[in-house]
């Protein structure tokens, strides 16, 4: 698999700057998105799409080697009723998932997201990929779409053959309402009883989508992107295993405790 011309998708956000910034060196990128991206990447091929447009995703796809898919209702998720969230990110996700296939895209990385799968309340921590979970009232919405997602995912994957890997960041810092972690009030005595941090620097994240598209080893997976602790919530290290990710912003100010 040789990989020489990106397309990303959701180009404007807030995480896609630090992918575009990672990448733009090693690769012919294209950026698309409903609005134009920010002013440094004025340099790079823009193509005004909206996602739930099959014929425009289409077009953007077409010449292609692999597309980074970070579309999502993000910041703006709250309030926001359930058809908005099938709309953009599962209708979203399933024409990138066509286009791809029509277009001969040999892979397709997908941003989902931890929420994807809250661990079930008597599982093991920290949560590894395929162990049982569950949903819960609390951003049902988002979770529940970023899990049809990646459905979508496997199902093309099974279909056309193509390699889909989704990546499931954390609370990624300094996006919107997530400033950064914060130590829990009781670190210092009793700490934690079990491991709870769920952060990710966006430079991590952008690492990850870096090996996802270079690894040779991995057609289809999902792997936890997130912080590089002992008491992250989420395990990261079958990503850092089989991706080779290496977390290099753990916030080591804030002390380990995995309960």
């Amino acid at each position: 698999m040789t990989i020489k011309k990106i397309l990303i998708t959701g180009a404007a956000g807030y995480l896609a700057g630090f992918i575009i910034e990672r990448l733009r060196s090693k690769y012919e990128l294209t950026l698309t998105d409903k609005v134009e991206p920010k002013p440094e990447f004025k340099d790079l091929p823009f193509m005004q799409a909206d996602i739930t447009n099959y014929a425009e995703i289409e077009k953007v796809c077409e010449g292609h080697d692999a597309v980074v898919h970070l579309v999502a209702l993000v910041r703006e998720r709250f309030d926001k009723p359930a058809w908005l969230f099938a709309d953009v990110m599962v209708k979203g996700t399933w024409n990138v998932a066509e286009a791809c296939a029509m277009a001969g895209v040999q892979r397709l990385v997908n941003i989902s997201s931890i929420s994807a799968c809250t661990p079930f309340p008597e599982g093991e921590l920290p949560y590894r990929v395929g162990e049982p979970f569950q949903f819960s009232p609390g951003g049902l919405y988002y979770a529940l779409a970023k899990y049809l997602g990646e459905q979508v995912g496997e199902a093309y994957y099974q279909a056309h053959g193509f390699s889909i890997i989704h990546l499931r960041p954390g609370v990624i810092e300094g996006d919107g309402h997530n400033p950064g972690p914060k130590a829990p009030d009781n670190l210092d005595q009793a700490g934690p009883t079990e491991p709870w941090f769920v952060y990710v620097d966006p430079r991590d994240v952008a690492q990850a989508v870096e090996l996802a598209i270079e690894t040779q080893d991995v057609m289809y997976g999902s792997y936890h992107v997130v912080a590089g602790r002992e008491d992250s919530r989420f395990d990261w290290k079958q990503t850092a295993e089989e991706l080779g990710y290496r977390p290099e912003h753990n916030w080591p100010e804030i002390p380990e405790n995995s309960g």
